[in-house]
Formats: C-alpha cells, structure tokens, sequence
C-alpha cells in the first residue's frame, strides 16, 4: 500500500539530512516522498538536489508557511494516503505501518497520528530517555507492548500526521489563514469531527520530535507571539479557541486491572466486587495458590495466569502489566478494598481524565486504631498510563518507577491486613542475605520493618540502625526508621533511648506532630506534667509538610495532642482548659470513649469549682 509523504524542510542542514536518513530507513515501501524545501540555504539545496533521484522537490526562496506548504505538497500526492510532516519528526521502526492500520481498519477514519516525545495533549509520552537512541529502542519496546493497540481522540498534531487524501476532498485542506504556522493542524482536525469522521492515536508507534524551541537558534518571542495571533485568528473564524475546545472533548479512558495473588480466597471477591464495573479488563496473575483462589478469580475474568514464583515481586506484577491492553493500568492487592463511593469516583475519572496525564495518586488508608479512625496514610501511584511502559523495582516492597505527569486523586483504597502472607516477605530477605546479597538502603529499611512486624527487636533495631548510620535513602523512610526505633527501645524497656531517636529526628526534617506528641507521651508518663504539655502544645501549632506524599498519621495532626492536653491540664488542676482541648479532640472523633469518659468527668469536676 502505497503512502504519500509531504515533508517540509528548512535551512538546518543536519536536521534535513537526519529526517530524510530516517524516512529511507523506516517508512514503509512502497511510498511517494515529495519535499517542499522552504528558504533553504546552498549546502541544503545541494543536499536535495543529491537526492533528486529518490525525491519529489517543490523549491521555495522563502518560508510559505506550514499550511501552503502542505497543501502544495499534496498536490504531487498520488497515494489516497498522505502522511505530512516536518524535517523535526524522526520516523521511527514500524511507525507508519502502525499509523496506516488505523486508517484502513475503520472507514470511518480520517486522520492518524503517532506518540512523541516533547509535544503537546495526548500524543505525548514520557519516558526515562535523553538520547536519541534510547528513544529508537523506547519506540521498539513500545511498539512489541502495544502492538495493535489505537486510541479515538479528537486533536491531533500537525509535525507528523497521516490523513485519508478523500477526507481532504471532503472537507478541504489546510487553512492558509494561519499563515506561517500554528492552528492549522486543529483548524483541520475540528473539520474532521464536525462531519463525524474519527482521529486515532496509533500507540504502537513513537515519532520522535526535535522541539524546535529547544534549538539555539529558536526565537521563542517569535514563536509565542505568532501563535497567539493565529489563536485570535481561529477564534475570528468559530467563535471560540478551537485547541481548547478539542482537548476538552473527552473519549473515555479504558482500565485493565492487574493484581497478583495467592492463596487470597478469604479477600478476593469482595476487592474484585468493588472494582468489577469500572475496570475494562481484569488480569490476575496467580503465583503458586493452593486454595480456591483461581476458582473465585475466574467468575470475574478469563485472564486468569500462573506465574513460578521466584521470590520476586516486582517480576510478578512486571508480568501482570505486560498482559494488560487497555489505556491504563490499575493495580491492586487482594486485600485492599474499594468502597462504592470510590467506585463511582474512579467512574467519573474515566471519563474526564485527559491522555497527557501519565500518573494518578490514589490514597491509601492502611492502618487504623482501635476506634476505626486512620492513623497511617500514604498516595500511591495506583493508575498509570500503559503505553509508558513502567516497570516494578523489588524483590520485596517492590514500588512502581513512574515519572511523567501525575495528578493526586481524592480516590481512596483502604487496605485491610487479614489474609496477608507476611512470612513470605521476611523469609525473601533472609535467602537473599544467606545467598551473600548486601542490601541497598531502601532493602535495610524494609527488613527492618519485616523484623519488627515480627517482633524480633533486637535485629529490627540493628537494621535501622545501619539504615540511618548510612545517611542514604528517602526521608521519609529516614523518618520512619527513628519512630520505628523508638517503638523498639520502649517494647525492650528502653525508654530513655527511645527518646534519643525521636530527637535524631529532628535532624531530617521539621518537626514533626507524631514525634512531638512522644516526646510529650514520655514527659507524661515519668509525672513531668509541664515539659509534657510544652511538647503536645507544640504539636498543635505544626504545619504539616507541603510533600508529605501523605506520610503522616493524621491522628496526631488533630485529636491526639488535644486529648493528651486535656490530661496534662486535668493533672495540673486547670479543669477549664482540659475540658476546652477534649471538646476540641470531640471536633475529630465525637465517638471516642475517652472524650466521652472526659467530657463526663470533667463536668463534675467543674461543677465542685
């Protein structure tokens, strides 16, 4: 299948060279390639005159602009598919055989453009990559995920853009309004959907784009003021801002759910019953169940996958993702729990969550008191755009790599402990170390807490020690090991030493409310009221850290230290102020038999004043 190509070039030597060295390389034969070469200087023409034998050339002295450009291009076209493009998009393997397949598979199809690096809306992509051939190899790796893979969308982007020739015949070409550039490409693409014809994201190919306002040469004043004029110029001709209009316009996101499991048959049903109307596809990826797990998982999907289990996490969910095929990947544990409200909450994400976002944060409540109130709460990466590729670091406690854009959701999952295998975690550890492995901090860090989970102090204590002794990692994970440090000494009776890595604390990072209220705790219990109160008063008047990422106890930012004031003052003999913190604590947890029992008592007691 034959396929036009009209290329504009400019005086940029290297770049003409490049664009064309890729186009030879990897456009699909057989195809048509004409150059419209815009104000080319004499090394330029002389290039393209070598060509001459492989090309079609319309010569320009000066710079027609983008839409005339294109429009004379097509002239010369002779294929009914015409794919315009400019000498700062690079082809790439497979990615006009990719494009060419939406078009031909849906008749009602106009226009078909690829993902790129550095653009604009929804055909951008992120990755881990700076170098040009770290992107060809992206634009392997994504074409062999996403293969066959495409996306309805309603703006498409004009560096690289392959259009039925009929369609052009039916709502005309490029507007030359436009002039030098800019709008023209939605200009064309409103057109497009104003007579019902569909636009598509072919996400099983990668353009590479060389922004040109990241040359040397670029006249960013220029660029910003000539496309705020053709914006003016598109709202003179429809009444509106026509890219604006275009990305407001929303298909659907599609969800595949990947989690792994096993032995989950007690938690299963009741996660997947939370989830099962919202997500497209569900993989479960079993890794060695022995109960009834698969059979429960099977009433919900066909892609129902044993994976060997290598004590490796990461490589477990790595082999949940690469058999999802939807737009996004959620991810989930067999214990975690997604109430109706959140449901309907990730339903109206669906339909308005724009393609340019890479990552949306969900929070995850995972651990309450005795009282059912939240006291630990963290965001997690927990919807992630597939065409990214993201890949699971771990063996244990394995955390998602993702960069890109990413939006915090008030979506909230909410983990529940019971049929967790947490022996699995800590035995993963020991063969690593007895197999001679020398763990990274963040691998300290976590069998620290496997150890202290299992309540082997002692070791804990070790691990967190050698954690912090050296000076690497996240701070909050710094954070986290003086409070765990703490909890330790003062389960051995240490409580003197305890206090002394609630003080190291204070060397990461500001103060925080949870360190203050057990440095107030410890002052309480040893009868000294004052330095007592000191500490919790402190903890009232804390900001929370703006990136917290949601590692905070919650419970400590509101109730705790007002309850533990209302004690202080109530020892002090000060009823009034106690009884002022505990109906400020009844603010947060009304419920709480402890303000309850003050509330009670110290109406009494003021009473006998």
């Amino acid at each position: 299948m034959e396929t036009s190509i009209v290329l504009l070039t400019y005086a940029e030597l290297d770049l003409v060279r490049q664009c064309l060295r890729h186009i030879y390389q990897y456009a699909d034969p057989p195809y048509q390639l004409i150059v419209v070469s815009n104000a080319a200087d004499k090394e330029t023409v002389q290039y393209l005159q070598s060509q001459q034998e492989r090309i079609d050339i319309i010569w320009h002295q000066d710079d027609i602009g983008i839409a005339a450009g294109y429009n004379e291009g097509l002239t010369l076209a002779k294929s009914e598919y015409v794919l315009f493009m400019n000498q700062y998009s690079l082809l790439t393997e497979n990615c006009l055989k990719s494009m060419l397949r939406c078009l031909v598979e849906d008749e009602r199809a106009a226009m078909a453009g690829p993902r790129s690096n550095d653009v604009s809306g929804s055909q951008r992509v992120c990755a881990d990559c700076r170098e040009l051939t770290e992107w060809l190899q992206y634009s392997r790796t994504n074409y062999s995920q996403n293969q066959g893979t495409s996306q309805i969308v309603y703006r498409l982007l004009g560096h690289c853009l392959l259009v039925k020739k009929s369609v052009l015949e039916d709502i005309g070409c490029f507007d030359e309004l436009y002039g030098m550039g800019g709008y023209e490409d939605d200009d064309l693409c409103l057109r497009a959907v104003n007579q019902g014809y569909n636009l598509y994201i072919a996400n099983d190919a990668f353009v590479y784009y060389l922004n040109p306002l990241s040359l040397h040469s670029a006249d960013k004043e220029a660029y910003y003021q000539q496309l705020n004029q053709n914006r003016n110029k598109a709202i003179e001709k429809w009444g509106f801002d026509i890219a604006e209009y275009l990305l407001q316009l929303k298909v659907p996101i599609k969800i595949s759910l990947c989690m792994i499991v096993k032995n989950e048959e007690q938690t299963l049903a009741r996660c997947l019953d939370g989830v099962k109307e919202v997500v497209d596809e569900i993989v479960i990826v079993d890794t060695g169940s022995t109960d009834q797990t698969k059979k429960i998982a099977n009433r919900y999907t066909d892609k129902v996958l044993d994976f060997a289990w290598i004590d490796d996490f990461a490589a477990a969910r790595n082999f949940a993702f690469a058999q999802a095929t939807k737009d996004y990947i959620m991810w989930l544990d067999a214990d975690d729990i997604v109430s109706a409200e959140n449901s309907i909450k990730i339903y109206m994400l669906k339909q308005v969550l724009d393609y340019s976002v890479d990552s949306v944060t969900m929070i995850y409540n995972l651990g309450f008191d005795e009282y059912g109130n939240v006291i630990a709460t963290n965001r997690r990466n927990r919807l992630v755009k597939r065409s990214n590729n993201y890949r699971w670091i771990g063996a244990v406690h394995e955390y998602l790599a993702v960069w890109g854009q990413v939006v915090d959701s008030d979506i909230v999952i909410t983990h529940s402990s019971k049929g967790h295998d947490s022996d699995r975690n800590i035995n993963i550890y020991k063969k690593r170390l007895k197999a001679g492995e020398v763990f990274t901090p963040r691998d300290q860090y976590y069998f620290a807490n496997e150890l202290m989970d299992h309540k082997q102090y002692k070791p804990a204590i070790k691990w967190y020690q050698k954690f912090l002794a050296g000076g690497q990692g996240w701070v909050e994970d710094k954070l986290g090991a003086c409070r765990n440090l703490a909890q330790c000494c003062a389960q051995l009776g240490k409580n003197s030493e305890a206090m002394q890595y609630v003080l190291q604390s204070f060397l990461y990072d500001q103060p925080r409310a949870e360190f203050c209220c057990q440095m107030g705790l410890y002052f309480l219990n040893q009868g000294q009221i004052n330095p007592a109160v000191f500490w919790f008063n402190l903890a009232i008047q804390l900001e929370p850290p703006a990136e917290n990422r949601g590692f905070l106890n919650p419970s400590f930012w509101t109730w705790v230290p007002h309850l533990q004031l209302c004690v202080c003052y109530d020892r002090l003999g000060q009823y009034a102020l106690a009884q002022r913190h505990n109906e400020i604590a009844a603010e947060y947890v009304p419920n709480n038999p402890s303000v309850l029992h003050n509330r009670k008592y110290l109406k009494s007691k003021l009473a006998e004043d």
